[in-house]
Order: structure tokens, then C-alpha cells, then sequence
């Protein structure tokens, strides 16, 4: 059971602003939205980049 405080943001959520980001949003109005600070969702992005290699390198095998 994880420990801890629960993720700002849901992995539907990160996946949304992600892709906001892709298509040129800024990050900083992208996090203003979602009500979280830049370096909250910067670091919520990195786990859905984790997230999406771990899936990816599922799938090679």
C-alpha cells in the first residue's frame, strides 16, 4: 500500500495535459488550470512519460 500524499493529478489528468502541452499550450497556464504549481506539474509529466515507456516496453515482448 503506498505511503505518502496521494498524486495531485490522476493519470487520465496527466495524460490530458500532456497532450495540451504537445499541442502548444503553455505549461504554466496548463497548471494554473488544473490548480497545481508549474514544478508539481512538470513532475507529474515525467511520471506519465515513465508510465508510457514502462506500457511501450510492455508491448515489445
Amino acid at each position: 500500500m503506498p505511503t505518502g500524499r496521494p498524486a495531485k493529478l490522476n493519470a487520465t489528468t496527466r495524460a490530458g495535459a500532456a497532450q495540451r502541452i504537445k499541442d502548444g499550450a503553455i505549461p504554466e497556464q496548463v497548471a494554473a488550470d488544473l490548480g497545481v504549481s508549474r514544478s508539481t506539474l512538470y513532475r507529474e509529466l515525467r511520471k506519465h512519460r515513465e508510465s508510457a515507456a514502462i506500457e511501450h516496453a510492455g508491448q515489445d515482448g
